[in-house]
């Protein structure tokens, strides 16, 4: 890897430095996990005037055509700012799905209004049951009708799916092999949505969709390729997910640099007692793993998907438990009220749990990365 930054690197770390300082505090996090959607509607839009929503984005949709390292430089800003905003899901995740589908030419009108921020998509995908990492088990189903298709099923845990639009349905082509990926609007008839908020402040609902009624246009990977695609298309969000932790892992660490500089026992700073400095330097340690292991994971983004798969779960271990080190760590030098609201470290040990948890948690990315090995 390269790891001198490029002038658009340099750009969006300035512009991230900027925007994301301004609003990087327990009250606007407060604030932001009470509104109706868990993030602030005029900062996205402001994410949009400043490029960061076309950054992945191809050329000929308006966008920058960035590179996955791009978009995880961008995220560790986002993730030492605790930043709610639905980007992995809209940008990283369901953008890579639609650069893969057949109709470019509509491909590419979607992709517009995703860099515009006029467009949000989550992927429903999750099921009861089913392994996250299993893309090809789904008990949704899509048959033909005369006009296009009638797909039914439920799906779980669908992230950030309260604010979007539209939606990126996994389901079976009855009659055919494979998964294929229907785009369905969030409002289309016989689809009900239970929205809920998770412990970080971020969204997610449960989705049903009882005979929903799509156009052939909704179908944007056909069988033989859906699988493949919403694979590449997790294991990207993946990394841009990790690359939130690693930034909320080292903001964490700062935070707590100066709570143990500044909180005293017994007349002096608590930084000083050689358990505390042991925990700090644990901490600091935990850290630089986890961005090494994200370095690994970018090294073999584009490897082939064998490789790509052992490589990021190999990485989603190492941050996972990265992440658990460093947030209880926090918890543990600021002492029990550090979980209450009024504290930051709080607000990064809920956001780091929630992070382990999305696209598959530690054990299943154990099995993963051991199947690689011993498979």
């Amino acid at each position: 890897m390269d790891f001198a930054k490029s002038d658009i690197q340099t750009m969006l770390l300035d512009s991230a430095e900027r925007l994301l300082s301004e609003n990087a505090d327990v009250e606007y996090w407060r604030h932001q996990r009470s509104s109706a959607t868990g993030f602030d509607e005029a900062r996205w839009m402001q994410f949009a005037e400043l490029g960061w929503l076309a950054l992945p984005v191809p050329e000929a949709a308006g966008g920058l055509d960035g590179t996955i390292e791009d978009i995880a430089l961008l995220n560790i800003a986002l993730g030492k700012a605790l930043a709610t905003e639905p980007y992995i899901s809209t940008i990283v995740l369901a953008g890579h799905v639609l650069k893969q589908s057949a109709d470019e030419a509509r491909a590419l009108d979607l992709l517009g209004e995703v860099a515009g921020g006029t467009l949000r998509i989550a992927l429903a995908h999750q099921e009861n049951g089913a392994h996250p990492l299993d893309v090809e088990v789904t008990g949704t189903s899509a048959r033909r009708s005369d006009d296009g298709y009638i797909v039914s099923g439920t799906k779980i845990m669908a992230f950030d799916a309260p604010s979007a639009g539209q939606l990126i349905v996994s389901a079976r082509l009855e009659g055919e092999e494979g998964v294929g990926l229907f785009l369905v609007p969030a409002d289309a008839p016989g689809l009900s949505v239970e929205s809920y908020a998770l412990v970080d402040g971020t969204r997610a609902s449960d989705i049903v969709l009882a005979d929903v009624t799509l156009p052939s246009a909704a179908l944007l990977i056909g069988g033989n390729r859906g699988a493949a695609v919403l694979r590449e298309a997790i294991d990207r969000a993946s990394i841009a997910l990790m690359a939130q932790a690693v930034g909320a892992m080292e903001a964490a660490n700062k935070v707590c640099g100066a709570y143990v500089q500044e909180r005293k026992q017994f007349g002096v700073a608590i930084g000083s007692f050689q358990a505390i400095q042991h925990i700090m330097a644990d901490n600091f340690v935990a850290a630089h793993q986890a961005r090494s292991m994200l370095y690994h994971a970018l090294a073999n983004a584009d490897q082939d998907e064998a490789t790509r798969s052992a490589a990021l779960s190999a990485a989603r271990l190492v941050i996972g438990e990265a992440g658990q080190t460093v947030s209880r760590n926090g918890i543990q030098v600021h002492g029990g009220y550090g979980l209450t609201d009024e504290y930051a470290i709080g607000h990064y040990f809920r956001r780091l749990m929630c992070m382990e948890k999305q696209y598959g948690d530690l054990i299943q990315h154990g099995e993963r990365f051991g199947d690689s090995i011993f498979g």
